[in-house]
């Protein structure tokens, strides 16, 4: 039988970074492992990481699951961000690590994995929400948001079941993982299941072979508790509809409860041009320009697409005399803001009808703000949006 596997394996450096003794504590438990691949583990500071590495590297069904979880997890886990997400949730004192002493990110986390090893999955599952930066939009059916109460553990255990049958009926592995972070203002989960089988071509001593394994897919959500809005990655379509459809059964008690829809709009870009873009009076927002639109030939089915990028393409256009009224249709458009108080812009790309990428930290509700009072997300709620003339070059 083979074994579910994600998809990287150790990075070059990341095991050398752990202290002997912490490592050594590590891999002891599976010596007899490593010693029938003649890789001896026998004391702290004896250790051949790169022979370590090189097994691990070739796993196959004789090499623990634990053991590739942990390699697997130290290794996307050791940096910054990821351990300052550790210590929020486990206290560094249970962590077994001197205080004040010289600790690499590697060290923390190994120390976690010997520790708490529930919460340093925990941090994984809530470290790969954190990096997802596209969006699929989904506001709730009803006019107020519908409020998230904690799920019980045999909801979530029935909603694990519901995503691991509709990806076996698709001939994914078997397995699913739900992790569940709220906050005041935000609801994350992080989904984790099996992808479909795998073989790939793999070389050992000048010798050609394959090696066959499950990999883990991950897909996230993110329910916003003030505007009842439901945002999803995943990879396709139909799954993003699976988890609106069973997160609202689940978690809310209506399947219908967030409808997939129309989120944004760059129809602004065509009626105002260059009023499109102003700031409003959107408080801290400065200034507001456009660097990159995608065009798209209005026949659609040879997928062609024209790219434009600069430093202000409105103002480009005025110069040149385009028209952006009679352009072709647009797909994309990736605006640069100017926020006061901040050194560096913040890049924001509007892709109707449901992606939007932009930073998803403090600054996120300015960002919202703005999109919506000019008009590029769709909002029942407001009344239509008002038009700005553009600040000037003085002010």
């Amino acid at each position: 039988m083979t074994a579910v596997r994600i998809s990287r394996l150790s990075r070059p450096g990341v095991l050398e970074s752990i202290d002997p003794e912490r490592l050594f504590a590590l891999l002891h438990p599976y010596a007899d492992f490593f010693a029938n691949r003649s890789v001896p583990i026998e004391a702290p500071g004896s250790i051949d990481c790169q022979a370590v590495i090189r097994e691990i590297a070739k796993a196959d069904r004789e090499t623990p699951a634990d053991l590739l979880d942990a390699i697997s997890l130290i290794d996307e886990l050791a940096n910054t961000v990821a351990v300052d997400l550790l210590l929020d949730r486990v206290p560094a004192e249970t962590l077994g690590i001197a205080p004040g002493g010289k600790h690499s990110s590697a060290d923390i986390v190994t120390a976690a994995w010997l520790s708490n090893r529930e919460k340093l999955v925990q941090t994984h599952a809530l470290s790969r929400i954190k990096r997802v930066r596209s969006y699929d939009y989904f506001q709730a059916s009803q006019t107020t948001a519908p409020k998230f109460v904690t799920p019980a553990e045999e909801t979530l255990q029935q909603l694990e079941r519901d995503i691991d049958s509709w990806h076996v009926e698709r001939f994914r592995a078997q397995g699913t993982k739900v992790e569940v972070f709220e906050n005041d203002e935000e609801v994350e989960f992080s989904i984790m299941h099996g992808s479909l089988f795998r073989r790939q071509t793999v070389v050992e001593n000048g010798r050609f072979g394959f090696q066959s394994f499950w990999p883990v897919q991950s897909a996230s959500a993110i329910y916003n508790r003030e505007f009842g809005e439901l945002r999803v990655n995943a990879k396709t379509a139909r799954e993003k509809a699976l988890y609106c459809r069973l997160l609202g059964k689940h978690m809310f008690g209506n399947e219908n409860m967030f409808p997939t829809g129309v989120k944004y709009t760059l129809d602004p870009l065509r009626e105002f041009e260059f009023d499109a873009l102003v700031p409003g009076d959107i408080e801290g927002v400065r200034d507001v320009r456009m660097i990159e639109l995608w065009l798209g030939d209005p026949d659609d089915r040879y997928g062609v697409i024209t790219i434009r990028k600069g430093n202000d393409l409105l103002d480009w256009a005025q110069a040149k005399n385009k028209n952006i009224r009679i352009e072709r249709r647009l797909i994309s458009a990736t605006f640069k803001m100017e926020l006061e108080g901040r050194k560096t812009e913040l890049a924001i790309t509007v892709r109707p009808p449901n992606v939007a990428i932009y930073s998803r930290g403090r600054v996120s509700s300015t960002i919202e703000a703005w999109l919506t009072q000019r008009g590029f997300i769709i909002s029942k709620q407001l009344p239509r949006r008002t038009r700005h003339e553009p600040a000037l070059a003085s002010t």
